[in-house]
């Protein structure tokens, strides 16, 4: 058992004795005549002294009660693996296709070559304009092309008989508003409807991705203590999580074509169905005995 002692206490034993001294001095005193200043003195010395002691040592043993841990005494670091569990874990998801991607076709033809590229660019320019105010995203004009039409009569040399210009233009536009598009387009300059795709928004797949990578890991973390604890081990370090390659997101196609000349009576009915999204995450841990 370790004794403690304070400043206070130190000093409170240094004046009881300094008065036990001084009467027992004054007791002598009434005694005998001699030298009583220099056993007054005496006296007065031996206070001071204790008192001086009562300061130096009463700190000195306050400071030393609570000995600091020493760095064997901290708490036990987690157990090294000894071995380890690799798994993978899949998280999939279906998404609304909300986005269409559309390319339309315009295609003119005549027998003089200004009149073809003049008709060209009024239909391209028509469409554009009809395209704008219906607020597409991502629209763009392109693969222009004008070429003559040739005849190859035997035994005479080629003739130009006519002219032919064609243009696509491409955006994109959301699902529920295609079939109105693209009859108001059949009816502003476009004659084919060359490629349409449905797919998500590229918010909406990045969201999911995100979302699923999260679940597929705490999957497979949560195999992992199951498989752990079957062989009566337990999960204590996490090696690495990979993330496999995102997988694209392949749009539905749907094709709609009308030939030159015809016209939509009404918009044109679309379904645009849905997409899966998944996410695989392969995880390695170390295990070790309980």
């Amino acid at each position: 058992m370790e004794l403690r002692f304070s400043a206070t206490g130190f000093v409170r034993a240094g004046f009881w004795l300094t008065e036990l001294f001084l009467f027992h001095m004054n007791l002598i005193n009434r005694f005998s005549l001699r030298a009583p200043t220099v056993r007054l003195g005496v006296g007065r010395a031996f206070s001071v002294l204790v008192f001086g002691l009562g300061l130096v040592v009463g700190p000195a043993r306050a400071e030393s009660v609570f000995p600091s841990p020493s760095p064997g005494e901290s708490a036990a670091p987690n157990p090294s693996p000894e071995g380890k569990i690799n798994l993978e874990a899949t998280a999939r998801k279906r998404l609304p296709n909300t986005a269409a991607d559309v390319v339309l076709g315009i295609q003119v033809e005549g027998r003089n070559g200004d009149a073809v590229s003049s008709s060209l660019a009024q239909k391209s320019q028509t469409l554009v304009d009809y395209l704008r105010k219906q607020g597409v995203e991502r629209l763009r004009t392109e693969d222009v092309n004008f070429q003559p039409q040739v005849e190859s009569p035997p035994n005479q040399p080629d003739k130009i008989v006519g002219y032919t210009g064609t243009a696509n233009v491409s955006f994109r536009t959301t699902a529920d508003k295609l079939g109105t598009v693209l009859s108001g387009s059949l009816e502003n300059g476009a004659n084919t409807v060359t490629q349409t795709q449905f797919t998500p928004s590229e918010s909406e797949i990045d969201a999911a991705r995100r979302d699923l990578a999260i679940e597929a890991t705490n999957r497979a973390l949560a195999r992992a203590d199951a498989i752990a604890d079957a062989a009566g081990l337990r999960v204590v370090k996490v090696e690495a999580i990979n993330v496999a390659g995102e997988e694209n997101v392949v749009p539905m196609p749907f094709a709609a074509k009308v030939e030159g000349g015809m016209r939509a009576a009404r918009a044109v009915q679309t379904v645009s169905g849905e997409q899966e999204v998944a996410v695989r995450v392969s995880v390695q841990v170390g295990v070790s005995r309980r």
